[in-house]
């Protein structure tokens, strides 16, 4: 990878990770992926999913219990995170861990076999060795089909990211007699990304893997705060429409200290305060945007910018027989000046409803 133009966290590859180091390799990849323009997290090892979370573990895992995982793996959710707020370009998430389940029957009954599928946060590619639920092989000498797929591919100059992964899934498909077949989710990706071409600020984490050797660098990718703007109301309304806790969590991290709330100057306190009364009533949400709709307006000097449309939403409570369905608009005020995304203002009014 660090000939690939890539920044290794701790100078090269983190190999045969407790769980505390495992913790600390994480946490220094998201702060170095500050100020950087691609971040790159490749991890090989055993990997499993309970109840569709998907864990990577530590050599020093041993659950003798489903209660055990949280405190003894690593949840793959907190590596996004650590992508998410980075301000980067683009993230590449390499993950060869779909392996069968090392802990056998040992009271993880909800373990399952390989990876769940994640939702690829803005401006993300996840790459998996297999396909969300199925296993992969761990090769015959040292390196899995996937790994020296990757090795392969990543140094060909020419092939953009998309392309690179494409000719991976091919080669262990081919490999394999149709046995494996690597899968990729993708959010959109504005711009070209290249292994093997010139070289953008760019950091890696290989975490419990050889990292692929290549002679190649890289180039960055360019997304306007217009872009940028309108995936972070998407992403707002799959968090909305989310379980009430993990909503609030997440609502707690993106407004501002002060925000224009519905024509109010309101702390984030009061916000939310509200948002809790409003997730209280309505425990069951769901929120589609009409992508038609969405329009976004930026002043590049500031990194600000003003983002609305159309929702169509449905909102109830089983227990009390409330329900209610229909559209309404919405407009948020997003700053992207931090390097995380802050929300100043938030506007908005139902069109219709029915109950």
């Amino acid at each position: 990878m660090a000939r690939l133009g890539f920044k290794l966290v701790g100078g090269g590859a983190q190999l045969d990770l407790d769980k505390p180091r495992f913790d600390a390799a994480v946490q220094a990849f998201g702060r170095q992926l500050l100020g950087a323009d691609v971040g790159l997290f490749y991890y090989a090892g055993h990997g499993i999913q309970v109840r569709g979370t998907n864990y990577l573990v530590p050599i020093s895992a041993n659950p003798t219990r489903e209660a055990d995982v949280d405190f003894q793996m690593v949840d793959v959710g907190l590596v996004l995170k650590q992508m998410e707020g980075s301000g980067t370009k683009l993230n590449i998430v390499m993950l060869d861990a779909c392996r069968n389940n090392p802990f056998g029957g040992r009271g993880l009954r909800a373990a399952e076999g390989g990876l769940a599928q994640i939702r690829a946060p803005e401006g993300t590619l996840l790459s998996y060795a297999t396909q969300p639920g199925n296993v992969a092989l761990d090769g015959d000498d040292g390196h899995s089909p996937y790994t020296r797929a990757l090795v392969e591919t990543m140094q060909k100059p020419g092939l953009d990211v998309l392309q690179a992964f494409n000719q991976v899934g091919l080669i262990v498909k081919r490999g394999t007699g149709g046995s494996q077949q690597p899968w990729v989710s993708s959010s959109p990706i504005d711009g070209s990304f290249y292994f093997a071409n010139a070289a953008p600020s760019a950091i890696a984490a290989p975490v419990v893997a050889a990292a692929p050797p290549a002679p190649a660098k890289n180039l960055p990718i360019a997304r306007s705060l217009e872009q940028r703007a309108m995936d972070f109301a998407a992403r707002d309304m799959d968090r909305s429409s989310g379980d009430p806790a993990a909503f609030l969590a997440y609502a707690s991290q993106v407004f501002d200290d002060q925000v224009d709330f519905y024509g109010k100057r309101t702390s984030r306190t009061d916000v939310l305060k509200e948002k809790e009364r409003f997730v209280a009533r309505w425990p069951i949400r769901s929120y589609r945007l009409l992508p038609d709709a969405t329009r976004a307006s930026c002043t590049e000097d500031q990194a600000r910018c003003l983002v609305s449309g159309v929702v169509v939403f449905s909102v109830s409570d089983p227990a009390k027989g409330r329900k209610s369905a229909g559209t309404a608009t919405f407009e948020y005020g997003v700053s992207f000046a931090t390097g995380t995304v802050k929300v100043f203002s938030e506007n908005g009014k139902t069109l219709s409803a029915q109950r």
